[in-house]
């Protein structure tokens, strides 16, 4: 049996840890029984999966504890498409592929709302893990308790993502988040994000993206790291209508063509917002 996990890219600018898309790219996982748990990660990306057996056996113990249900040995084989530490949801994607096989494996009984919570409890935070397991764009409330989420249909629009040669720690870009920011801050995400989300609503990606500037966190991840400080000015000096940092980087989502001479630079991806949810083949 296979899965198709897609990638995702999250926050969007100003949706700091609330909105999320799923991607027109994904990793290719398939599975079957085993006496114990293998993971063995092939593809494009697959010699960069640091401990590949790591997030699949977190996320297939958190489900065993919620449900109460064990789960037997299974080998999988994920091709990774998806660029890891890059801010494009690896990591969701193979937290949600754990879920899904550990719910199939054991008699698929248990229902979305509660994978998508455990997802979320692994993840800490919905904005990846709830587009890559349903598709489209959602807008998320997570409390540390209760999950929320409303999810939007996209248009079929070519989305351009530049992926750098280096990599971004989640954990090394949260810590460098300040504790407080200026109230005017606070209230330049407040207004931008409000008109995404009103832009979304009526299928207006691209119009969306006019009000992706953030005030409250790209700027300090960027900072942080001189090499995202030199690729974000090389990108704003050809006067783009719009950037944003993916996830919490290095990846870049802008509407630049010409990309030629830009610093840093592994990959472009040019795909578009991938509707359907999580996809199960037999």
């Amino acid at each position: 049996m296979r899965l198709r996990a897609p990638a995702t890219t999250a926050n969007m600018g100003s949706g700091f840890d609330v909105v999320g898309m799923a991607l027109k790219l994904h990793n290719v996982v398939q599975f079957e029984k085993a006496d114990r748990l293998k993971v063995l990660c092939i593809g494009r990306y697959g010699q960069e999966i640091e401990n590949s057996e790591g997030l699949f056996e977190k996320a297939i113990k958190g489900f065993e504890k919620v449900t109460g249900k064990a789960v037997p040995g299974v080998q999988i084989i994920q091709e990774c498409n998806i660029p890891p530490a890059r801010g494009l949801g690896s990591s969701a994607a193979a937290i949600a592929s754990a879920l899904f096989i550990a719910n199939i494996v054991t008699g698929g009984s248990i229902p979305m709302k509660t994978l998508l919570q455990i997802g979320t409890e692994i993840e800490g935070h919905p904005d990846n893990i709830v587009p890559c397991m349903l598709g489209g764009l959602v807008v998320s409330y997570y409390d540390g308790e209760k999950l929320d989420y409303e999810k939007f249909e996209m248009t079929d629009q070519r989305l351009t993502f530049l992926v750098p040669e280096f990599k971004l720690s989640t954990g090394e870009m949260r810590k460098a988040l300040p504790e407080s920011v200026p109230f005017r801050d606070a209230i330049s995400n407040l207004k931008n994000v409000s008109q995404f989300i009103s832009k979304i609503a009526k299928g207006n990606l691209i119009e969306a993206f006019r009000y992706t500037h953030d005030s409250i966190h790209q700027i300090y991840r960027i900072n942080s790291d001189p090499r995202m400080k030199e690729l974000i000015s090389c990108i704003e000096g050809r006067n783009t209508n719009y950037w944003f940092v993916s996830g919490s980087g290095s990846s870049v989502c802008c509407d630049l063509e010409d990309v030629a001479g830009l610093p840093y630079l592994e990959a472009v991806i040019r795909t578009s917002p991938a509707n359907e949810p999580f996809i199960i083949e037999l």
